[in-house]
């Protein structure tokens, strides 16, 4: 089965809002074996709508559109929908009570135009939306289903997760199966030449090999035909097996999780102390449900000052080696660890730029160390010219310099 994607809204073609919505529609697509032919992003107007659909519904099984359905002027989604299906506004008196009691909740004045939201087309299926005050519209033309969602990420996954168990359940969806591995601490090309071999097997039995590389790890996934679920497994464990140094995880494990399992599998606790990525370790670390039993916090020490007031480098450390420096992280890991009272502590300190570099230490340069409960590992990674993306590789390769040393990849 075939599904188009169609995003309304000029902020996501201006770059003012990034388009995260396709992303886990997409995804949640694909884990259902729908096939997603494509994802367009078009203009808050009548004939872009319009021409959108008609082009979508001949070729596809689902069309679903985000956007447009708020209750200001702009908005024009629901009525240009409502025309196109020559259908009518009616009042869900239903759905005004609950949208009346959603702002009582937040002591919010109700006004009439947010009674608006209670008028949507008669014969359509509405999936009512327990978050916002934007419900849900599902027509249907022919064989072909048309959704139209909220633009508001967290309101349009409830309505989409709904929609899709109602169909998952309705109908008998893809025969493909897939499966994907998260991979770090090496680049594509070189996993790549690393699993060749493994890979020339996969393909001689119709085994689809996709890379799909990110900032710090990459993900390799396999695709085939549901008949080769058995044979994909196999495969991926034998691959995960030969190169557990670079394999995270299955499917959508994340570098955090991962560390997160293996502290609380050895019953460990993690601090940070960070420079110069200001906090975005432990930003990444929390983000995962559950980290507060195994993570202390962080000292954030961008200046030399705090790095010797606040952490405890020495003075004559700094002075002598300069903040970028093997010296200097493994005071600043070993002093966290002392401070945070934690079994494990990351230090960070590096030239993330677009100034600051020397002919020794030019941009990109990044020293990371890792105190643990016997001894203090030290790295030091070059990355490239890009302030922000010099961040993020710093952030990643934390995690998994970490996810070694667990894993008694590193001695």
């Amino acid at each position: 089965m075939r599904a188009k994607i169609i995003t309304i809204g000029d902020e996501i073609l201006v770059g003012q809002t990034v388009d995260t919505n396709s992303t886990f529609m997409a995804k949640a697509f694909n884990q259902a074996g729908i096939q997603v032919t494509e994802i367009l992003s078009i203009t808050d107007t009548k004939a872009h709508i319009i021409e959108a659909v008609d082009k979508a519904i001949p070729n596809n099984d689902f069309v679903i559109l985000t956007g447009g359905l708020g209750p200001t002027n702009d908005d024009i989604t629901k009525s240009v929908l409502t025309e196109y299906f020559e259908d009518e506004l009616v009042l869900y008196p239903k759905i005004l009570d609950r949208i009346q009691d959603y702002f009582k909740r937040f002591n919010k004045p109700f006004l009439e135009v947010n009674q608006l939201q209670a008028m949507l087309p008669k014969h359509a299926t509405i999936i009512e939306n327990e978050l916002g005050t934007a419900s849900g519209m599902w027509f249907k033309k022919g064989n072909t289903h048309i959704l139209s969602l909220p633009g508001v990420p967290f309101e349009m996954k409830a309505l989409f997760t709904t929609f899709l168990k109602k169909i998952t359940e309705t109908y008998q969806l893809g025969n493909f199966y897939h499966k994907s591995v998260l991979v770090a601490g090496i680049g594509e090309s070189y996993f790549a030449e690393l699993i060749k071999d493994w890979e020339g097997k996969c393909r001689d039995e119709g085994i689809s090999v996709a890379y799909l590389p990110s900032i710090g790890s990459l993900k390799l996934r396999l695709t085939g035909d549901i008949k080769q679920k058995t044979f994909i497994d196999a495969q991926l464990e034998e691959m995960v097996s030969q190169h557990r140094k670079y394999v995270v995880g299955y499917e959508d494990t994340s570098l955090q999780e991962k560390i997160g399992e293996l502290l609380l599998l050895k019953n460990a606790t993690l601090g940070t102390v960070e420079s110069c990525t200001g906090g975005g370790l432990a930003e990444k670390i929390v983000s995962v449900p559950g980290s507060s039993n195994y993570y202390e916090g962080t000292i954030v020490s961008y200046s030399y000052r705090l790095k010797e007031n606040l952490v405890g480098v020495k003075h004559d450390t700094i002075v002598n080696f300069g903040a970028v420096s093997e010296e200097v992280v493994r005071e600043m890991a070993k002093k966290g660890q002392e401070k945070l009272a934690v079994d494990y502590c990351i230090s960070i300190s590096g030239v993330a730029g677009p100034d600051g570099g020397t002919e020794d230490k030019p941009v990109g340069t990044v020293w990371i160390a890792i105190a643990t409960p016997n001894q203090v590992h030290a790295k030091v990674f070059q990355f490239g010219y890009n302030r922000s993306r010099n961040i993020t590789s710093t952030i990643m390769a934390a995690l998994n310099f970490l996810r070694l040393v667990l894993i008694e990849e590193v001695k």
